[in-house]
């Protein structure tokens, strides 16, 4: 089967990575797949394109879409024949429904679009992304299949008028083989850093953007050193050397307690040197793949109540209220307070969790049967989703991301 991804950027960020990790767990069928990239190609693109998989671009600029570009990708469509059109965060999702005006057959292809954000409060987003927002919710029922990552996410756009039939919830995965305990990574961090033996290091990945809120993070790191605690903040991602957080740390004057560092190459061997990840994020999280890194790297976690992050951590963490410096500290104090054998406990059954329910295996095996799903829809021929993968639709059911007993958030469970 010929699915043809089409993808907003592919610069690093979370729906990125996932999609780069879905297909390198495809192995050798990733042969099947290609990607279309609206903006110039990122760093995830030669990625990508190491596992065999043909990128593309349609060269436009970010929030600029011209009739040139469009109808590129319409011919691109057209002439790839695809089965499977596979849109991957708004922009893309909007581009792959648009692509195919036209170029419906009567065996295919099945259009799928996949929702990577959260929507906690649609005021929050750009103004030409509320636009493409509402647009998607009116176009929604055109889809055969929607797949969300987050169930809050799908409460919240099925709120603003998102179809309700035909969806299914995909949380995303972590290759638990890399992302795991090292013993070494402490002190490798340490080094990189310049951080004193026996300080404690609370972590945070995430690139520079508000609704990281990585200034909670440095006020919620002062209050700890004002409570006696010796920690560092160690913020990893793009933009943030320059950011408002440094420069809150250094108003607060605990510059020196605060590292900030750029995108790295490297980040599955700084994680696990994390005493307690931290994610400090005010909106706009879904199902944080940070997170989920740093629990398979056997790190216990401090989330704001965003999106899944208190599904995702379950009872191997703490969850704090978003925007709430305080809170956070409360709660990184509670666990230093707690203790070295306590934080490994917290840290093995965080890793447990990961590995049982969110394993790259179980990511693959649900995209075979969403694809599956989605061209029943789309051609009524009834495709068996074996076509995809080894994946079964009882297996589906039975998994625990599935077992939704009703659209409340409390009822939700992995």
């Amino acid at each position: 089967m010929k699915v043809i991804h089409v993808v907003t950027t592919t610069n690093v960020g979370g729906a990125q990575i996932m999609l780069q990790r879905y297909l390198s767990a495809l192995g050798e069928n990733a042969a099947s797949h290609s990607v279309i990239s609206l903006v110039p190609s990122g760093p995830i693109a030669p990625d990508i394109e190491a596992l065999g998989v043909q990128v593309a671009d349609l060269g436009l600029s970010p929030g600029r879409v011209t009739p040139a570009a469009l109808w590129r990708l319409r011919r691109l469509l057209r002439d790839a024949k695809p089965d499977i059109v596979h849109g991957w965060m708004y922009h893309g999702c909007l581009a792959a429904w648009a692509g195919l005006i036209g170029n419906r057959r009567k065996d295919g292809p099945a259009l799928v679009w996949g929702v990577h954000h959260s929507l906690q409060d649609i005021a929050n987003e750009k103004r030409s992304t509320r636009w493409v927002v509402r647009l998607m919710a009116a176009m929604s029922k055109r889809v055969d299949l929607i797949t969300y990552c987050s169930g809050v996410s799908q409460d919240q756009h099925e709120a603003i008028g998102f179809c309700k039939d035909n969806v299914d919830l995909i949380p995303n995965a972590v290759d638990t083989e890399v992302f795991k305990p090292d013993p070494d990574a402490r002190a490798r961090l340490g080094a990189i850093c310049k951080i004193p033996d026996g300080r404690l290091i609370v972590g945070n990945v995430a690139r520079g953007h508000p609704m990281k809120d990585h200034v909670s993070m440095v006020r919620a790191t002062a209050m700890l050193i004002e409570m006696g605690h010796d920690v560092q903040a160690v913020l990893v991602g793009e933009g943030l050397s320059d950011s408002p957080a440094v420069q809150t740390a250094s108003e607060l004057g605990i510059r020196d307690r605060v590292t900030a560092l750029e995108t790295r190459s490297d980040v599955h061997s700084i994680v696990p040197g994390f005493d307690i990840f931290l994610l400090s994020s005010a909106w706009g999280e879904a199902f944080p793949l940070a997170v989920a890194e740093a629990m398979a790297a056997g790190v216990p976690c401090v989330v704001t109540d965003v999106g899944d992050c208190a599904l995702l951590v379950g009872d191997t963490g703490r969850v704090v209220a978003p925007a709430a410096p305080q809170e956070q500290a409360k709660a990184v104090a509670s666990l230093i307070d707690a203790g070295q054998a306590a934080r490994n406990e917290l840290g093995q059954r965080a890793r447990a969790r990961v590995s049982e329910h969110f394993s790259a295996p179980r990511y693959v095996d649900r995209h075979d049967a969403a694809y599956a799903r989605a061209l029943n829809r789309a051609t009524g021929k009834g495709a068996d989703e074996t076509q995809f993968g080894q994946a079964s639709q009882d297996k589906l059911a039975h998994s625990p991301s599935t077992q939704k007993v009703s659209p409340n958030r409390g009822d939700r469970r992995y």
